[in-house]
């Protein structure tokens, strides 16, 4: 390397981060022609200041290393992190060299061996935590049950305290800005990320005109809309007050955040809550009926989320503007929430909601013959994962119509999409769609059953679709190409694009005209597909 001093880490934490994304290393030690080397996961230990303190790891028992140890303390331990090959055909300049960007840590350490059962159970605990935080349907240690006891027995524990560390982070500081700018590029569009990133963190700014240029322009949001947006953001972050929150309590925050935008709007004449039985226990169900007294077709409605967040009370508004809108009776069902409930529960619940209520739907006002299954986002996949599986087993004929608002139908947004509408700033985050997703989803298989991943599945067959895409949402491509999955399979289709619409832009419909126009719309789709004439509010129109 031409200038090694230029390479160094900017502050501790890039050594911490970096044995966080690679923690695999090389455990070396003995002396020259009589060396052993170990690959082993490690953690870093930092003190207050983030310097590293010490690594954290543990031998097999059957492995003789550990006991070199005992007489001398002395070891390396070698990591090499994101890394990868640059090529020429990725400059402007073509006279230039290849080369590799890399990231790697020496560190020299006097190892302590830890070895008791307190020891093995503490060191192991805490690596299986860091390794299955954020994965669906994360692993616990103490699934194993009593087979654990005989894996901790294999195992010597080790406390490696830190002598040196020799970092290096060679991420093109020593290039031309030209150049730099078209490595960076160069490893976007070949969707090396991870090194990019890297690149990106150590730039100093200089590489943000490179990425800028092949990031798609976002369209600007509809004024109205943001403001709804704005005022759910910032109040959101005023409860939150930077804390760290469980599950209950980030709901109960967002129950709060929502509360006054649900109110006004339609009244009902008959709003009643009951329970339907399904395989899961008793399911809560709130009918709203806009003009009790006749038996009118039911809408299933499914609110979003995220799976793990809302309810019936976060769309209460929504489900009264589409009730009065199309004059059919709305109810919204109370399914289970993740993390703590994981797939295919909330799925089973609709598809036991939608069996139960035409048996018992007339005692309550409903004429359940006439069906359809709507919701927002998460409640849009509940929604095609329940009409795939209806159909799948028979029972098609169930559900007469599919009313979806910007759902998810994939889990992989591309990175055109992510980059251009789901940034940090947006209502959905790429980083979110993500996340959202393992806590739904119980296994990884679980991402490729077209009942999760409507993209994959077989739709013909399926009853009619009204899908609205927001234009600046990060899901707004997978809504298209749904829309485009359907017509291509014969299903009837309709797809309206909302310009300046973000994800969630239906709950703003007290202040947008776009959400208003949106429920409409759905509105009318039903009123067609069910045969109904124009409500009391649309003749005065």
């Amino acid at each position: 390397m031409s200038n090694p001093s230029l390479f160094q880490a900017t502050s501790p934490r890039d050594i911490a981060d970096l044995v966080a994304a690679q923690p695999l290393a090389w455990i070396v030690s003995g002396a020259s022609g009589a060396l052993s080397a170990t690959p082993l996961p490690v953690q870093l230990e930092c003190g207050a200041d983030g310097r590293p303190l010490r690594l954290l790891g543990h031998f097999a028992r059957s492995n003789p290393q550990w006991r070199t140890f005992e007489q001398d303390p002395r070891a390396t331990v070698l990591l090499i992190g994101p890394h990868g090959y640059v090529s020429p055909s990725w400059f402007a300049d073509r006279t230039r060299a290849p080369t590799w960007n890399y990231t790697t840590a020496v560190f020299e350490v006097d190892i302590e061996l830890r070895d008791t059962g307190e020891d093995a159970e503490r060191l192991l605990q805490g690596l299986v935590d860091d390794m299955e935080a954020g994965r669906p349907g994360a692993w616990r240690i103490e699934e194993m049950g009593e087979r654990y006891f005989g894996l901790r027995k294999g195992i010597v524990g080790f406390h490696a305290r830190v002598r040196e560390v020799r970092a290096t982070f060679k991420l093109g500081q020593d290039e031309r800005d030209d150049v730099f700018d078209d490595i960076l590029r160069g490893l976007w569009n070949m969707r090396q990320h991870e090194l990019a990133s890297w690149m990106q963190r150590f730039d100093g700014g200089r590489g943000a005109d490179a990425i800028a240029s092949i990031t798609p322009r976002a369209n600007p949001i509809d004024p109205e809309i943001a403001h709804f947006i704005d005022s759910v953001i910032a109040e959101g972050r005023r409860i939150t007050a930077g804390r760290t929150l469980d599950w209950p309590a980030k709901r109960e925050i967002v129950e709060q955040v929502r509360k006054p935008w649900c109110e006004g709007g339609p009244v009902m004449g008959r709003t009643e809550e009951i329970h339907a039985d399904t395989r899961h226990g008793p399911v809560r169900l709130r009918i709203y009926d806009p003009a009790p007294g006749t038996p009118k077709p039911t809408l299933c409605f499914l609110h979003g989320g995220g799976w793990a967040m809302f309810s019936l009370d976060t769309h209460d508004r929504v489900m009264r503007e589409l009730a009065a809108r199309a004059g059919v009776a709305v109810v919204g069902i109370d399914y289970a929430l993740s993390p703590e409930v994981r797939y295919p529960v909330a799925l089973e619940q609709v598809i036991d909601v939608v069996r139960w209520l035409q048996q018992h739907g007339a005692a309550h006002g409903l004429d359940a013959s006439r069906l359809a299954l709507g919701g927002d986002s998460a409640g849009g996949n509940l929604s095609t994962g329940a009409v795939l599986q209806l159909r799948d087993i028979g029972e098609g004929d169930r559900v007469s119509a599919v009313l979806s608002y910007y759902a998810g139908f994939t889990p992989d947004c591309s990175p055109h999409s992510r980059r251009r509408y789901g940034t940090d700033e947006d209502m959905l985050t790429a980083k979110e769609v993500d996340a959202f997703w393992n806590y739904y989803i119980a296994t990884p298989d679980d991402r490729n059953t077209p009942y999760t991943h409507g993209l994959l599945g077989d739709v013909e067959g399926l009853p009619p679709y009204f899908i609205g895409v927001g234009e600046c949402d990060v899901l707004s491509e997978q809504n298209l190409a749904m829309a485009g999955k359907l017509l291509a399979a014969g299903v009837s289709v309709d797809v309206k694009l909302y310009r300046g619409a973000p994800h969630s832009f239906i709950e703003a419909v007290a202040v947008s005209s776009i959400a208003r126009q949106a429920l409409e719309d759905g509105a009318v789709f039903l009123r067609r597909t069910f045969g109904l004439g124009a409500t009391a509010s649309q003749a005065a129109a």
